[in-house]
């Protein structure tokens, strides 16, 4: 017994279609590529990023050799609660205390307080504070050190 005188078995061996040998074929004149265009041509088709003859869009968009964003200014906001849950009352409230705490994110810059809830100890503020915010802390006898 040899290779040739296997049995073949259904769809493994299928014969490929030979195009281009006349219209009795199925695949002949055209070969299954339709008519013209460049579908039809040597080569198949269009290059990655071709849009019919327009300036492609990575050639309109300007070229920056190391240019880099201005990085935004990340202020943090805290609220009355944030602070009377973490907070002693006389202590300095910093943006180094808040990281210690874990209040905000490492890489805040500055941090806001913002009237939301109730505060009810005396802290010293070395941030900004909002207006209503500001009034609240300064009727506790204490003040807002923009740092």
């Amino acid at each position: 017994m040899d290779i040739s005188n296997l049995p073949v078995r259904k769809g493994i061996s299928k014969k490929s279609k030979r195009v281009g040998r006349g219209i009795g074929s199925g695949k002949g004149v055209r070969c299954g590529f339709g008519n013209k265009g460049s579908k039809a041509r040597a080569g198949r088709g269009k290059a990655i990023g071709f849009e019919g003859g327009q300036t492609p869009f990575y050639r309109r968009v300007p070229k920056f050799k190391g240019f880099k964003a201005l990085e935004p200014l990340r202020t943090a906001t805290i609220t009355f609660q944030m602070l009377e849950k973490e907070f002693e009352a006389g202590n300095i409230v910093s943006i180094d205390a808040l990281k210690e705490k874990g209040m905000v994110s490492p890489r805040a810059k500055y941090f806001k307080v913002v009237n939301t809830g109730e505060l009810t100890k005396a802290l010293t503020i070395m941030g900004k504070a909002s207006a209503s915010a500001k009034t609240i802390i300064e009727n506790l006898g204490v003040k807002v050190e923009e740092a």
